[in-house]
């Protein structure tokens, strides 16, 4: 009767290989749990990130910066005829930064920051022209729509964020709001509009019974919630009255100070 082998070492007792004075590294499956192993922990591990979130990255962080470029700098009327090389260099090389002059130098006489509903005209000429199909560029135009909206729309709902567990893709987005009224929606943002994919959040399963509500497309986020909460610029006014009376408060402190 032979005898038993012993089962090998695990991982975590493995002794480490060593030659010539070289201690090799530790494989990555003795520290990660194996249900928690996936291309993107390889990936971090070795100190790089996969292709799709690079681009996805780049999306928005180009979108941002255009985004908060639009709004930091609003031109006079008698600016109008300056040249687009005073925009900084790498807001030029993002594709989607023709946004800026197209909109802030024809749409308007007055030159007045990106508004959402600017943004998103361009975005729904933009689908009539190219029939919906979108290009992978750096800089997302669907990005920049969702930035605006959830940035001009939040003190007007109790909560508004993008999704991080539904798909983002440069050609389709979902947002989470919380309305006035306390009712969570997942908002679907693609170049056709804006529409209602659930009443609930971070859920792309509409209510059967409410077809009408899912199938409608709005031009921007701020149509679309007009329709889902009426009231909705009552919490604007009582931010913007509680923020007048703090300003209030605070120079009748000073002045009895003085």
């Amino acid at each position: 009767m032979s005898p038993i082998s012993s089962p090998p070492p695990t991982p975590s007792h493995s002794p480490v290989c060593q030659k010539g004075g070289y201690q090799s590294p530790p494989c990555i499956c003795g520290t990660v749990p194996l249900a928690s192993v996936s291309a993107n922990t390889v990936a971090d591990s070795l100190g790089v990130s996969p292709l799709y979130k690079q681009q996805d990255f780049a999306r928005w962080n180009a979108a941002a910066q255009v985004y908060h470029y639009s709004r930091a700098h609003s031109p006079t009327l008698e600016e109008q005829s300056q040249s687009s090389t005073d925009v900084p260099a790498e807001i030029v090389r993002v594709n989607s930064q023709q946004i800026i002059t197209e909109l802030v130098h024809k749409t308007s006489a007055t030159r007045t920051p990106l508004s959402l509903e600017d943004i998103a005209n361009m975005n729904r000429k933009r689908h009539i022209e190219e029939g919906g199909v979108m290009k992978n560029e750096v800089g997302g135009p669907l990005e920049l729509e969702a930035i605006a909206a959830v940035h001009e729309l939040s003190h007007e709902v109790q909560d508004i964020c993008v999704s991080e567990m539904l798909p983002r893709t440069s050609d389709l987005i979902f947002v989470n709001v919380k309305t006035q009224e306390g009712q969570p929606y997942t908002l679907e943002l693609t170049l056709k509009g804006w529409r209602v994919a659930s009443s609930h959040s971070d859920c792309m399963n509409g209510d059967y019974t409410k077809v009408d509500l899912h199938t409608r497309y709005f031009r921007n986020a701020r149509e679309l919630l007009t329709s889902i909460s009426p009231d909705h610029t009552t919490r604007f006014n009582e931010c913007l009255a509680r923020k007048l009376s703090e300003l209030a408060a605070n120079e009748s402190a000073r002045i009895n100070v003085n």
